[in-house]
């Protein structure tokens, strides 16, 4: 088997996912803590691996005890796959729209906490079927009544705890699909005024006191909070997402959390009636992408874990992943020769950490800048090598897993052989520049095709690409001119963007070309929003992904210009470079920009 081979969580075992996951709670805590918790960050970060290991089953596995045992107990939400988002509930006023759309996810909601538990706890169920029994007759019955709902003699479940919790499931199901049929039914018809005679039910009447009930079995862990896991919280509807935050802003977090991961497209932060739900009163937020970017050390810790596993797990090799993806020897040796010069040139005994400190800041974007002026292509640097493969990742783990996968493929088949060791340096180089430039093209069509039912989104989909071929360029010139910081892959902003630059930024986060963050700004009276570059890009604009230091500060003004105009954008700071060529080592962040 392909050890880098990418599974969704729901594909792997509990076992596998034991296996194979590294614990990465130390940097997003709060997933673990009592509380609302929002898990932000584009596709492939790892949120459904992080939701997927915390489920019961695997955590059994983990802690090595019995169900009653753990911390919590964590239901599995997936949205994305769903079809509660229905768009004819639009045309209702607005009141019935946020009575269906409520409907719809909270008997959603809990019939996946029955799937959740048929899966996480299995025959354990049927080791207390008298309790399930007590409390379908009890408290399920009742509270399903209640909402005009009638269960008839069909419904009425074998003594299996099974089949049970597997009936109270599709009970839950049906209530659903009699409000999907409605809204069907009303689009079909265009009469909006047709009557509804199915069940209704809220949070605080149905998914809220359904929990409390059945944290009061025996297999559940005894007062620990429950755990729902809402993942893809974007593909929600913007009346959803409102009643969702409502929920949030409940006070029930002793008993029951809201873990919600979104891929930073989440609508809005608004309730139902229009109050924001506030950070970090009403719930802790995480980003991934901008824990990682400024943890790099972290970072390079967990995918090193991840490589490891997989290697002992799919080929039993003890073999450490720079050994496994080594870099190309020649170019390093190179690369070193330069590293030497700059030490000499910068020796200074009042100084002892001077030349080493520039050795490691110019060795390599000098290399590559003297490659690029005997071949102007500059297509001959390499990018092999775990820590550039770690480094063009960018904080994103299917960056690297998904490339690596393509790398294993290949090199199996040049040497007609599963029993690898090794992947030369010349194959991650191919398949890690051909995965950057799909990375911006392929995904950029994709981006096309999606919004092209829209003039407005399509247009938007043309600025980001200029903005980010701009940006690429940009950084390219900077890295291979004779400037003191070449090393750059993030502006600065040093005013507030309007509206459409705004837009596009957000664009660009959510889709993972671009990672947000603060800097502080040059008078040190406050801070600047700074928007970092996706490394995994670096093979494509040929730039150096291991550079982490450098950033340009710009006015939104002038970073308006790229959405356009790229030839203009980049003539702008040739210009600046030009005006400036007094300096005999102008710093990048000495080139303002001129208003």
């Amino acid at each position: 088997m392909n050890p880098f081979e990418i599974k969704t969580p729901e594909q792997n075992t509990a076992q596998d996912v034991v296996d194979l996951f590294v614990d990465v709670f130390a940097d997003f805590k709060q997933v673990l803590e009592k509380g609302h918790t929002f898990l932000n960050g584009p596709r492939g970060s790892g949120k459904s691996m992080m939701f997927r290991y915390i489920m019961p089953d695997c955590q059994i596995i983990v802690h090595k005890c019995k169900p009653k045992e753990l911390d919590f107990f964590a239901a599995y939400i997936p949205i994305k796959l769903t079809n509660i988002n229905i768009p004819d509930l639009d045309r209702l006023e607005n009141h019935a729209s946020t009575i269906f759309n409520e409907h719809l996810l909270a008997t959603y909601i809990v019939a996946k906490i029955f799937v959740s538990l048929l899966e996480s706890y299995k025959d354990e169920l049927n080791s207390i079927s008298s309790e399930i029994s007590a409390f379908y007759q009890n408290e399920f019955i009742p509270i399903v009544s209640q909402s005009g709902y009638t269960i008839t003699a069909d419904n009425c479940p074998v003594s299996s705890g099974i089949e049970i919790v597997r009936q109270m499931s599709k009970i839950c199901d049906s209530m659903n699909r009699e409000c999907l049929n409605y809204c069907k039914r009303i689009a079909l018809s265009r009469d909006i005024t047709a009557p509804y005679s199915g069940s209704i039910v809220d949070f605080m009447d149905f998914v809220y006191p359904i929990i409390m009930s059945l944290k009061s079995l025996s297999i559940f862990p005894s007062n620990k909070p429950f755990f729902l896991l809402v993942d893809d919280a974007g593909y929600l509807n913007l009346t959803q997402t409102k009643i969702l935050n409502t929920w949030v802003s409940y006070r029930t977090t002793r008993d029951v959390c809201f873990k919600i991961s979104t891929q930073l497209d989440y609508k809005s932060h608004l309730t139902i009636n229009d109050k924001r739900i506030d950070s970090p009163h009403d719930y802790s937020e995480i980003n991934i992408s901008t824990v990682y970017s400024s943890r790099k050390s972290q970072y390079n810790d967990r995918i090193n874990e991840i490589v490891l596993k997989r290697l002992k797990k799919y080929l039993n090799l003890s073999i450490i992943p720079t050994d496994f993806f080594p870099s190309d020897k020649e170019q390093d040796k190179k690369i070193e020769l330069i590293a030497e010069e700059i030490k000499k040139k910068y020796n200074d005994p009042q100084k002892p950490y001077a030349a080493g400190d520039a050795a490691r800041r110019y060795a390599r974007p000098e290399f590559i800048r003297q490659l690029q002026q005997i071949h102007k292509s500059g297509a001959h640097y390499s990018y092999a090598g775990f820590d550039q493969l770690v480094a063009i990742s960018s904080g994103i783990i299917r960056h690297f897993l998904a490339p690596a996968q393509e790398m294993y493929a290949l090199e199996s088949t040049l040497q007609k052989t599963e029993n690898l060791t090794a992947i030369r340096s010349s194959v991650q180089d191919e398949i890690i520049k051909k995965y950057s430039t799909a990375f911006l093209t392929d995904e950029f069509d994709k981006l096309r095709k999606d919004v092209s039912d829209s003039s407005h989104h399509l247009a938007d989909a043309d600025k980001l690409f200029n903005l980010i071929d701009s940006l690429g360029e940009l950084f390219h010139r900077l890295l291979v001119s004779e400037i003191s910081e070449r090393r750059v892959f993030s502006i600065a902003l040093t005013d507030r963007p309007d509206e459409e630059l705004q837009r596009i930024l957000d664009m660009g986060e959510q889709f993972g070309y671009l990672h947000k963050s603060t800097i502080g700004n040059k008078s040190g009276t406050g801070r600047n929003t700074l928007y970092i570059l996706s490394r995994i890009l670096a093979p494509h604009f040929k730039l150096d992904p291991t550079s982490f230091a450098g950033y340009k500060f710009m006015s939104s003004s002038t970073l308006s210009i790229a959405l356009k105009n790229k030839r203009e954008f980049l003539n702008r700071f040739q210009k600046q470079a030009e005006d400036n060529s007094n300096f005999t080592t102008p710093s990048l962040f000495d080139f303002d920009d001129y208003e």
